[in-house]
């Protein structure tokens, strides 16, 4: 252990890119010491280095949410490098688009088994820690496309409408022990997932009409979200979904 056990503690789960790099970096400007995990170390060691280069504290763990042993492992070595766990990010996530009658079993297994049983398997691995913990924190991330489903997206629809109930029940079952639950719904996000669909400018100004911004969002829109339910300011918030969208979701309904 290579810190003070009185600092607070965040895991971030997806933490190498995008989002959850975002997300990290908030939470450490924010005087958090931050377990950073992603499958891809490399880009986890890129995370942990901008903190530290800005002073903050970072570990980075190789971990597949997928993969129950991996998250065992990775709680683990969270909570023994920083003496304990205070908040968790679910932020790890995949995507996949297609016909229902076109998807495969396996590719349903792919999108659930991170989307859905990681964010489940994770936060049954840390709940007993954040127990001890003053102020323990969980925050999702689901989507937009959880709330308002999407065509061609049946599969990440499903998952990220699934954490949306998962946090919702959480947020009842461990408000006793002082543990706030909420998600974050993004919408469009700059992030290598929602490339495909800008790819150009002309699938890039349809996509536009649909947000009442009239721009996209930032992964450090999505972090300060999330910096605030990990706050002592929103000490009192559980069972909320804050959608982050530039008003599409307002817009589509």
């Amino acid at each position: 252990m290579n810190v003070t056990q009185d600092k607070t503690t965040a895991l971030v789960t997806g933490a190498g890119s995008g989002i959850g790099r975002g997300i990290a970096i908030r939470l450490a400007q924010s005087g958090y010491q931050v377990a950073v995990a992603d499958i891809h170390f490399e880009k986890v060691q890129e995370t942990a280095n901008l903190i530290k280069k800005n002073g903050g504290v970072a570990h980075p763990i190789k971990a597949d949410v997928s993969k129950p042993s991996d998250i065992e492992a990775m709680v683990n070595n969270a909570v023994s490098e920083f003496g304990g766990l205070d908040i968790l990010v679910n932020n790890a996530g995949v995507s996949s688009a297609g016909f229902i009658e076109m998807i495969t079993d396996s590719e349903m297994d792919r999108v659930f088994s991170v989307n859905m049983y990681g964010v489940m398997r994770t936060t049954r691995a840390a709940t007993p820690f954040l127990k001890k913990s003053k102020r323990g924190r969980i925050i999702n991330l689901s989507s937009v496309e959880g709330i308002r489903g999407s065509g061609l997206l049946p599969i990440y629809c499903a998952t990220k409408a699934g954490v949306i109930g998962f946090t919702r029940s959480n947020a009842i079952e461990l408000a006793r022990f002082g543990i706030t639950v909420n998600a974050i719904c993004p919408g469009p996000i700059q992030t290598d997932m929602l490339a495909p669909l800008i790819a150009d400018e002309k699938k890039l100004n349809q996509f536009m009409k649909g947000v009442p911004m009239h721009r996209l969002g930032q992964p450090e829109d999505v972090a300060a979200a999330a910096n605030f339910f990990a706050s002592e300011e929103a000490s009192f918030i559980t069972g909320n979904v804050l959608v982050v969208d530039g008003g599409m979701t307002v817009k589509s309904l």
